[in-house]
């Protein structure tokens, strides 16, 4: 016959009650601690020569603040222009060698003849010229003598002394030679480095197709490409030391040396409305001219929506046609061309044409 026993379980010594409270309770600590710790990580254990054995128990090591993570917005490009016409032009209609209509907001060529063709660009060059002079910031109130080089200018002569105000307006209204010589030599600067700094400015511009030998132009070493000089063109309009004296119809000059007065005209025939123009707004333009360059002319103009074009005309067949022809690319692009913002007669919204 069997019995069923009943064995007693043996009560768990006092040394393990006590391991496995201590346990508990360092548990307890332990998840305590990383709730409160949150942002503390910790350091890997390092081990003393050969016995693998934790040298250092882990501790925790505060993180740098996090910081704000601010998140760019990307840029988004204006749309560009539409070609609304009937047909491109043909630009070999053009007697100009280079010729280039670009969009001055996107950057959109609208019209192309050689754009990258490489040529001197005579008095052109002014326009560098003149942006290295800004950035000496002279004393436009001191004066200089007049450079005694037998330069190409019908405007001064060798010896003469004006104000630095004098010879800007002289250099820009009237392209000047010896005035914008005369300048550079203000500065302090030796040529070499004045004209060193015109290739350095060139270059940080992005003008990679052209080449500076002097300030006036005179050299026809001094080129470029229509798509290079309207980055010049661009960056000299926007200094309005440069544009005033471009948008200057007239000047006049005195000389104490002779006591005489000498008047100039500005060189561009368009501002003046020799040229007869329905530009909207006429922004500013320099002219150049030299047996190697042909004529050229560059210029910013507007219509009525406020829409500005780089216009650069290189090596037109003469005087007039540089003038007529930038005239003449500049109107066809705003005929042909509709840009976003354009609300017309006849339109309900941007770029929506009522049938009638």
């Amino acid at each position: 016959m069997f019995h069923l026993s009943h064995t007693k379980k043996k009560p768990l010594s006092s040394f393990v009650k006590t391991l496995l409270v201590g346990l508990f309770i360092m548990t307890g600590f332990a998840g305590v601690s990383f709730y409160y710790m949150g942002q503390l990580t910790v350091e890997p254990i390092t081990y003393l020569g050969e016995s693998m054995l934790p040298f250092s128990f882990n501790k925790p090591i505060q993180k740098e603040p996090q910081k704000n993570i601010v998140v760019e917005l990307p840029v988004i490009a204006p749309p560009v222009p539409e070609f609304t016409g009937e047909e491109m032009l043909d630009v070999e209609e053009f007697t100009a060698q280079g010729l280039l209509v670009k969009d001055a907001e996107t950057g959109m060529v609208l019209l192309a003849k050689n754009e990258y063709g490489v040529q001197a660009i005579a008095s052109i060059t002014k326009l560098m010229s003149a942006l290295l002079l800004l950035e000496q910031d002279p004393d436009w109130t001191s004066t200089t003598t007049v450079v005694s080089e037998d330069l190409s200018d019908a405007h001064m002569y060798a010896g003469d002394v004006y104000t630095l105000e004098e010879l800007w307006y002289a250099a820009l209204v009237a392209s000047s030679n010896k005035a914008i010589m005369s300048l550079a030599d203000a500065v302090g600067w030796q040529r070499e480095a004045f004209v060193a700094r015109m290739n350095e400015k060139a270059y940080e511009l992005g003008m990679g197709d052209t080449y500076f030998a002097d300030p006036t132009g005179l050299d026809s070493r001094n080129v470029s490409s229509p798509s290079d000089i309207s980055i010049l063109l661009q960056e000299a309009l926007r200094h309005e030391k440069i544009k005033d004296a471009l948008l200057t119809k007239e000047y006049t000059l005195y000389s104490e040396k002779r006591d005489k007065s000498h008047h100039m005209w500005n060189t561009n025939w368009i501002l003046l409305g020799w040229i007869p123009n329905d530009f909207a707004e006429f922004i500013g333009g320099k002219t150049g001219y030299i047996p190697a360059a042909g004529y050229n002319f560059v210029c910013d103009v507007a219509d009525e929506f406020g829409h500005v074009v780089h216009v650069i005309a290189f090596g037109t067949e003469s005087h007039t046609a540089r003038f007529t022809e930038a005239r003449d690319a500049a109107n066809w692009a705003f005929e042909n061309y509709t840009w976003p913002d354009e609300i017309k007669e006849g339109q309900l919204a941007v770029g929506k044409v009522v049938e009638e």
